[in-house]
């Protein structure tokens, strides 16, 4: 039975630490390496790991001092030795047969990723479904099945770069890792993550609870008008790797304009906050570079006219629709 290792890097979470950690530890696949990077919490979470260890000999713990989530699954991937690479954030849990199923998925279909459902979860008596209604296998050997992926992956189930409820094959993160001190981290290194995978494999099991805090930076950025400079770097990094990687331009040009849609909105609904002019110059010069890739001349002009005349800012809505983006 191959070795499952679980990376979770934990800052300040004591009230939900223990829920997350009892789902890992009593799953019904056992054989697992379950490590716990400590990323300098103030609170009692690292004393909590510690005693967690004492009764699991799977646990392994190791402090650092705080440098973020991205440093700390960059350790967590330096120490695993599993044959396959799991990640659960501290402040979430799992159903206690999440990993045995995806490691039988895993092994009837050979896939490099496994990929399960989850629920939005703000409290027991609040969930909502996340993003996946049926089961299916994708050969991204077959240039075919390879653009349907990726059609459904942006338009059809509209899935998320969440790492959280996946299974993957080790091999695919032995040479990757995530940029340092940057929020978003998973969306960085999405889609070079994925075009390492031949096959990919989804369940509609709801196996995953990703937990809604209010204090969140996903939270925050999903219901709130926060602006966020990585979370623009990473929109765009991750179209300019789709652009790199595919052969499908139409999904493609669709990316860079909700890139630069994205971008703008940030920049013209935050024009009148103070913000620093070097942070507003580094995103105009990666608006511009991405003038430079093949976006249709129609959705240029869209942007520029969008730049220079703010006015048109509550038109942009209008705009989001897919199909009303023609090469």
């Amino acid at each position: 039975m191959n070795k499952i290792s679980i990376i979770i890097p934990i800052y300040n979470v004591e009230q939900y630490l223990p829920q997350c950690l009892d789902s890992i530890i009593n799953q019904t696949y056992k054989n697992l390496e379950i490590i716990l990077i400590n990323d300098g919490s103030t609170d009692n979470s690292g004393k909590i790991c510690d005693n967690y260890a004492k009764v699991d000999n799977r646990i392994h713990v190791f402090h650092k001092k705080n440098e973020g989530v991205s440093s700390a699954r960059n350790l967590g991937l330096d120490k695993c030795t599993g044959d396959f690479i799991g990640f659960v954030d501290p402040d979430d849990f799992i159903e206690l047969n999440m990993y045995e199923i995806l490691y039988n998925e895993q092994q009837r279909t050979n896939a490099d990723i496994v990929w399960c459902n989850y629920l939005l979860y703000y409290s027991a008596n609040n969930q909502l479904l996340g993003e996946i209604n049926s089961n299916i296998v994708y050969n991204l050997l077959n240039i075919k099945q390879k653009n349907k992926f990726y059609s459904d992956l942006f338009y059809k189930y509209h899935m998320k770069a969440y790492l959280v409820n996946k299974l993957y094959k080790k091999e695919l993160l032995s040479n990757l890792k995530f940029p340092y001190k940057k929020s978003f981290e998973d969306l960085f290194i999405f889609i070079s993550l994925i075009n390492q995978a031949n096959i990919i494999s989804f369940t509609n099991k709801n196996l995953y609870y990703y937990r809604q805090r209010k204090n969140s930076i996903c939270y925050k950025n999903s219901t709130q008008s926060v602006f966020n400079f990585d979370m623009i770097e990473a929109y765009i990094k991750s179209s300019i790797d789709y652009a790199y990687f595919s052969n499908n331009k139409k999904i493609s040009n669709i990316l860079f304009f909700k890139s630069y849609l994205y971008a703008l909105k940030n920049i013209l609904f935050y024009q009148q906050r103070n913000l620093y002019k070097s942070e507003e110059k580094y995103i105009i010069n990666k608006l511009k570079s991405l003038l430079k890739t093949n976006i249709s001349i129609k959705n240029k002009f869209t942007i520029l006219r969008i730049t220079y005349f703010p006015n048109l800012y509550r038109k942009i809505k209008l705009l989001k629709h897919p199909n009303l983006i023609k090469k």
